[in-house]
Protein backbone atom coordinates (compact mmCIF):
# COMPACT_ATOMS: atom_id res chain seq x y z
CA UNK A 1 0.00 0.00 0.00
CA UNK A 2 1.63 3.11 -1.24
CA UNK A 3 1.00 6.09 1.96
CA UNK A 4 -0.04 9.57 -0.13
CA UNK A 5 2.16 12.58 1.65
CA UNK A 6 0.10 14.97 3.81
CA UNK A 7 0.14 18.28 4.80
CA UNK A 8 -1.99 20.17 7.60
CA UNK A 9 -3.94 23.24 7.11
CA UNK A 10 -5.38 25.26 9.75
CA UNK A 11 -7.12 28.61 9.34
CA UNK A 12 -7.21 30.78 12.52
CA UNK A 13 -8.89 33.84 13.48
CA UNK A 14 -8.11 35.63 16.89
CA UNK A 15 -7.38 32.45 18.69
CA UNK A 16 -3.64 33.23 19.76
CA UNK A 17 -4.48 31.99 23.22
CA UNK A 18 -5.00 28.64 22.32
CA UNK A 19 -3.34 28.37 18.87
CA UNK A 20 0.01 27.16 20.26
CA UNK A 21 -1.86 23.82 21.62
CA UNK A 22 -3.67 23.52 18.62
CA UNK A 23 -0.20 23.60 16.27
CA UNK A 24 1.68 21.37 18.87
CA UNK A 25 -0.96 18.34 19.13
CA UNK A 26 -0.72 17.85 15.40
CA UNK A 27 3.15 18.48 15.30
CA UNK A 28 3.52 15.90 17.67
CA UNK A 29 2.69 13.45 14.42
CA UNK A 30 5.14 12.99 11.94
CA UNK A 31 3.40 12.43 9.22
CA UNK A 32 3.00 15.85 7.78
CA UNK A 33 5.37 17.56 5.72
CA UNK A 34 4.02 21.00 6.59
CA UNK A 35 1.57 22.49 9.20
CA UNK A 36 0.10 25.75 7.29
CA UNK A 37 -1.86 28.04 9.69
CA UNK A 38 -3.44 31.26 7.41
CA UNK A 39 -3.92 33.92 9.92
CA UNK A 40 -7.21 35.76 8.61
CA UNK A 41 -6.75 39.36 9.23
CA UNK A 42 -6.81 38.31 12.88
CA UNK A 43 -4.35 41.32 14.71
CA UNK A 44 -4.46 39.23 18.36
CA UNK A 45 -0.74 38.86 18.11
CA UNK A 46 -1.27 35.28 16.81
CA UNK A 47 0.95 35.61 13.56
CA UNK A 48 3.83 36.72 15.85
CA UNK A 49 3.72 33.87 18.25
CA UNK A 50 3.54 31.54 15.18
CA UNK A 51 6.39 32.95 13.39
CA UNK A 52 8.46 32.73 16.92
CA UNK A 53 7.02 28.72 17.08
CA UNK A 54 8.22 28.31 13.54
CA UNK A 55 12.04 28.97 15.04
CA UNK A 56 11.75 25.87 16.84
CA UNK A 57 9.09 23.57 14.22
CA UNK A 58 10.46 23.77 10.59
CA UNK A 59 7.26 22.31 9.18
CA UNK A 60 5.13 25.26 10.44
CA UNK A 61 4.27 27.83 7.78
CA UNK A 62 2.61 31.07 8.96
CA UNK A 63 1.05 32.61 6.38
CA UNK A 64 -0.91 35.97 6.54
CA UNK A 65 -3.89 37.33 4.77
CA UNK A 66 -6.62 40.17 5.13
CA UNK A 67 -10.05 39.36 6.30
CA UNK A 68 -11.23 37.14 3.89
CA UNK A 69 -13.06 34.70 6.01
CA UNK A 70 -12.60 31.02 6.78
CA UNK A 71 -12.98 29.44 3.39
CA UNK A 72 -10.88 31.95 1.45
CA UNK A 73 -8.01 31.03 4.26
CA UNK A 74 -8.15 27.27 3.40
CA UNK A 75 -7.93 28.08 0.23
CA UNK A 76 -5.01 30.01 0.61
CA UNK A 77 -3.71 27.31 2.69
CA UNK A 78 -4.01 25.03 0.54
CA UNK A 79 -2.50 26.91 -2.44
CA UNK A 80 1.00 26.50 0.39
CA UNK A 81 1.12 23.19 0.31
CA UNK A 82 2.69 20.69 -1.88
CA UNK A 83 1.16 16.91 -0.54
CA UNK A 84 -0.97 14.52 -1.82
CA UNK A 85 -3.81 14.50 0.64
CA UNK A 86 -4.35 17.84 2.85
CA UNK A 87 -5.92 18.17 6.28
CA UNK A 88 -8.25 20.78 7.52
CA UNK A 89 -8.57 21.11 10.60
CA UNK A 90 -10.23 24.04 12.60
CA UNK A 91 -8.34 26.59 15.05
CA UNK A 92 -10.57 25.33 17.73
CA UNK A 93 -9.49 21.21 17.28
CA UNK A 94 -7.13 19.83 19.04
CA UNK A 95 -5.58 16.63 17.29
CA UNK A 96 -5.47 13.05 18.62
CA UNK A 97 -2.15 10.80 18.55
CA UNK A 98 -1.79 9.77 15.26
CA UNK A 99 -4.33 11.71 13.40
CA UNK A 100 -2.75 13.22 10.20
CA UNK A 101 -1.34 9.11 10.10
CA UNK A 102 -4.28 8.00 10.26
CA UNK A 103 -5.79 10.46 7.66
CA UNK A 104 -3.10 9.30 5.38
CA UNK A 105 -3.57 5.57 5.27
CA UNK A 106 -7.72 6.07 4.95
CA UNK A 107 -6.57 7.73 1.45
CA UNK A 108 -4.16 4.84 0.22
CA UNK A 109 -6.53 2.72 1.42
CA UNK A 110 -9.54 4.33 -0.50
CA UNK A 111 -7.67 4.94 -3.71
CA UNK A 112 -8.21 0.90 -4.07
CA UNK A 113 -11.64 0.82 -3.43
CA UNK A 114 -13.88 3.83 -3.12
CA UNK A 115 -12.00 6.23 -4.93
CA UNK A 116 -12.07 10.42 -4.87
CA UNK A 117 -13.55 11.37 -1.36
CA UNK A 118 -13.52 13.12 1.26
CA UNK A 119 -12.96 11.99 4.61
CA UNK A 120 -14.16 13.62 8.46
CA UNK A 121 -12.20 12.28 11.34
CA UNK A 122 -14.51 12.33 14.41
CA UNK A 123 -14.14 15.20 16.69
CA UNK A 124 -16.06 15.37 20.17
CA UNK A 125 -17.16 18.82 21.71
CA UNK A 126 -15.62 18.99 24.85
CA UNK A 127 -18.05 20.23 27.48
CA UNK A 128 -16.96 21.35 30.62
CA UNK A 129 -17.36 19.51 33.71
CA UNK A 130 -18.91 20.57 36.26
CA UNK A 131 -21.19 22.29 33.98
CA UNK A 132 -21.03 26.35 34.39
CA UNK A 133 -23.70 28.91 33.70
CA UNK A 134 -23.37 29.69 29.58
CA UNK A 135 -22.16 26.04 28.89
CA UNK A 136 -25.91 25.52 27.20
CA UNK A 137 -24.09 26.80 24.11
CA UNK A 138 -21.10 24.26 23.70
CA UNK A 139 -24.12 21.32 25.28
CA UNK A 140 -26.40 21.69 22.38
CA UNK A 141 -23.54 21.85 19.89
CA UNK A 142 -22.34 18.62 21.23
CA UNK A 143 -25.98 17.06 20.81
CA UNK A 144 -26.24 18.15 17.27
CA UNK A 145 -22.63 17.07 16.41
CA UNK A 146 -23.59 13.50 17.73
CA UNK A 147 -26.94 13.40 16.23
CA UNK A 148 -24.85 14.04 12.68
CA UNK A 149 -22.38 11.39 13.35
CA UNK A 150 -25.06 8.79 14.10
CA UNK A 151 -26.50 9.88 10.71
CA UNK A 152 -23.49 9.29 8.60
CA UNK A 153 -22.97 5.65 10.09
CA UNK A 154 -26.57 4.99 9.29
CA UNK A 155 -26.02 6.35 5.75
CA UNK A 156 -23.22 6.91 4.38
CA UNK A 157 -24.61 9.09 1.50
CA UNK A 158 -25.35 11.80 4.17
CA UNK A 159 -21.43 12.74 4.90
CA UNK A 160 -20.51 14.59 1.73
CA UNK A 161 -24.46 16.21 1.49
CA UNK A 162 -24.36 17.11 5.11
CA UNK A 163 -21.25 17.88 5.80
CA UNK A 164 -19.64 18.52 9.35
CA UNK A 165 -15.29 19.88 8.35
CA UNK A 166 -13.18 20.79 11.32
CA UNK A 167 -10.81 17.48 10.73
CA UNK A 168 -11.31 17.04 7.22
CA UNK A 169 -8.96 15.28 4.42
CA UNK A 170 -8.95 15.22 0.89
CA UNK A 171 -6.72 14.81 -1.86
CA UNK A 172 -5.00 18.34 -2.53
CA UNK A 173 -5.74 18.18 -6.81
CA UNK A 174 -9.91 17.92 -5.43
CA UNK A 175 -9.48 20.58 -3.27
CA UNK A 176 -7.88 23.40 -5.42
CA UNK A 177 -10.49 21.98 -8.07
CA UNK A 178 -13.79 22.20 -5.79
CA UNK A 179 -12.41 25.30 -4.07
CA UNK A 180 -12.95 25.91 -0.61
CA UNK A 181 -14.49 29.18 -0.27
CA UNK A 182 -18.43 29.30 -0.60
CA UNK A 183 -18.19 33.18 -1.07
CA UNK A 184 -21.25 34.94 0.42
CA UNK A 185 -24.50 34.31 1.38
CA UNK A 186 -24.04 31.15 3.14
CA UNK A 187 -22.49 31.56 6.59
CA UNK A 188 -22.91 29.04 8.97
CA UNK A 189 -23.33 26.61 6.21
CA UNK A 190 -19.65 26.61 4.25
CA UNK A 191 -18.87 23.24 5.15
CA UNK A 192 -22.37 21.71 3.92
CA UNK A 193 -21.89 24.05 0.95
CA UNK A 194 -18.23 22.33 0.01
CA UNK A 195 -19.50 19.02 0.32
CA UNK A 196 -22.63 19.66 -1.54
CA UNK A 197 -20.21 21.38 -4.72
CA UNK A 198 -17.75 17.28 -3.54
CA UNK A 199 -20.62 15.98 -4.74
CA UNK A 200 -21.63 17.93 -7.95
CA UNK A 201 -17.97 16.84 -8.56
CA UNK A 202 -18.18 13.14 -8.14
CA UNK A 203 -16.23 12.78 -4.97
CA UNK A 204 -17.63 10.63 -2.08
CA UNK A 205 -17.57 11.07 1.84
CA UNK A 206 -16.59 8.85 4.07
CA UNK A 207 -16.77 9.23 8.04
CA UNK A 208 -13.79 7.91 10.40
CA UNK A 209 -14.36 7.58 13.84
CA UNK A 210 -11.01 6.66 14.73
CA UNK A 211 -9.29 9.68 13.07
CA UNK A 212 -10.32 11.02 16.50
CA UNK A 213 -9.70 15.34 17.68
CA UNK A 214 -11.57 16.81 20.59
CA UNK A 215 -13.37 20.06 19.76
CA UNK A 216 -13.17 23.14 22.38
CA UNK A 217 -16.19 24.53 21.20
CA UNK A 218 -16.90 28.35 22.90
CA UNK A 219 -19.78 30.71 22.17
CA UNK A 220 -21.29 33.28 24.12
CA UNK A 221 -25.34 34.16 23.95
CA UNK A 222 -24.65 36.91 21.38
CA UNK A 223 -22.71 34.39 19.17
CA UNK A 224 -25.19 31.80 19.93
CA UNK A 225 -28.19 34.07 18.66
CA UNK A 226 -25.99 35.18 15.65
CA UNK A 227 -25.01 31.77 14.38
CA UNK A 228 -28.43 30.45 14.20
CA UNK A 229 -29.77 33.83 12.55
CA UNK A 230 -27.18 33.11 10.42
CA UNK A 231 -28.03 29.44 9.97
CA UNK A 232 -31.85 30.15 9.28
CA UNK A 233 -30.86 32.45 6.19
CA UNK A 234 -28.20 30.45 4.64
CA UNK A 235 -30.24 27.69 4.71
CA UNK A 236 -32.70 29.11 1.90
CA UNK A 237 -29.31 30.25 0.17
CA UNK A 238 -28.43 27.01 0.27
CA UNK A 239 -31.58 25.27 -1.54
CA UNK A 240 -31.42 27.89 -4.44
CA UNK A 241 -27.80 27.11 -5.24
CA UNK A 242 -28.25 23.09 -5.03
CA UNK A 243 -31.84 22.68 -5.60
CA UNK A 244 -30.99 18.90 -6.70
CA UNK A 245 -30.00 18.49 -3.42
CA UNK A 246 -31.20 20.55 -1.20
CA UNK A 247 -34.91 21.13 0.20
CA UNK A 248 -36.03 24.97 1.90
CA UNK A 249 -37.64 23.32 4.56
CA UNK A 250 -39.16 25.91 6.98
CA UNK A 251 -37.26 25.31 10.18
CA UNK A 252 -40.56 25.60 12.29
CA UNK A 253 -42.36 23.31 10.00
CA UNK A 254 -40.41 20.53 10.53
CA UNK A 255 -41.37 20.29 14.62
CA UNK A 256 -43.95 18.62 15.99
CA UNK A 257 -47.77 20.12 16.42
CA UNK A 258 -47.28 21.67 19.81
CA UNK A 259 -43.44 22.91 19.70
CA UNK A 260 -44.21 24.41 16.34
CA UNK A 261 -47.08 26.83 17.58
CA UNK A 262 -45.05 28.08 20.86
CA UNK A 263 -42.59 28.88 17.85
CA UNK A 264 -44.38 30.64 15.63
CA UNK A 265 -45.89 32.25 18.37
CA UNK A 266 -42.54 33.18 19.75
CA UNK A 267 -41.33 34.05 16.76
CA UNK A 268 -44.33 36.79 15.52
CA UNK A 269 -43.65 38.37 18.86
CA UNK A 270 -40.37 37.93 18.82
CA UNK A 271 -39.07 41.63 19.44
CA UNK A 272 -40.46 41.11 23.20
CA UNK A 273 -39.73 36.70 23.04
CA UNK A 274 -36.36 37.61 22.23
CA UNK A 275 -35.49 39.44 25.46
CA UNK A 276 -37.20 37.43 27.82
CA UNK A 277 -35.51 34.50 26.07
CA UNK A 278 -32.09 35.85 27.18
CA UNK A 279 -32.76 36.94 30.61
CA UNK A 280 -34.23 33.33 31.24
CA UNK A 281 -30.81 32.07 30.05
CA UNK A 282 -28.60 33.70 32.28
CA UNK A 283 -31.09 33.86 35.33
CA UNK A 284 -31.42 29.91 34.80
CA UNK A 285 -27.51 29.63 34.43
CA UNK A 286 -26.63 31.63 37.45
CA UNK A 287 -29.18 29.49 39.83
CA UNK A 288 -27.47 26.61 38.17
CA UNK A 289 -31.36 25.21 36.80
CA UNK A 290 -29.66 23.54 33.83
CA UNK A 291 -32.69 22.21 32.62
CA UNK A 292 -34.11 25.50 32.69
CA UNK A 293 -31.25 27.12 30.55
CA UNK A 294 -31.06 24.82 28.15
CA UNK A 295 -34.45 24.59 27.22
CA UNK A 296 -34.53 28.93 27.01
CA UNK A 297 -31.51 28.25 24.51
CA UNK A 298 -33.59 26.13 22.78
CA UNK A 299 -36.35 28.24 21.75
CA UNK A 300 -34.53 31.10 21.13
CA UNK A 301 -32.22 28.87 18.53
CA UNK A 302 -35.70 28.06 16.87
CA UNK A 303 -36.69 31.32 16.86
CA UNK A 304 -33.18 32.79 15.23
CA UNK A 305 -33.53 30.35 12.86
CA UNK A 306 -36.98 30.71 11.89
CA UNK A 307 -36.03 34.54 12.05
CA UNK A 308 -33.23 34.27 9.57
CA UNK A 309 -35.16 31.63 7.32
CA UNK A 310 -37.71 33.87 6.56
CA UNK A 311 -35.56 37.43 5.76
CA UNK A 312 -33.87 35.66 3.73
Amino acid sequence: MSMPTISVVIPTYRRRQTLERIVDAIAADPAPRQIVVVVDGSDDGSMQLLRAMAGTEPRLEPVWQGKLGQGAARDTGVGHTDSDVVLLLDDDVVAGPGLATGHAKVHATLDRTLGRAVVLGYMPTRCPSPRRPGDFAARLYAEDYERACERYEADPGSVITHLWAGNMSLRRADALAVGLDSGPGLLRHEDQAFGLRCARAGLHGVFERSLAATHEHGQDLAGFERQFYQQGRSRRRLAELFPELVTADDPVGSLPAGPRQVVSALTVTHRAARPALRLATRLAGRTRLWGAETAAARLLRQIELARGFRSA
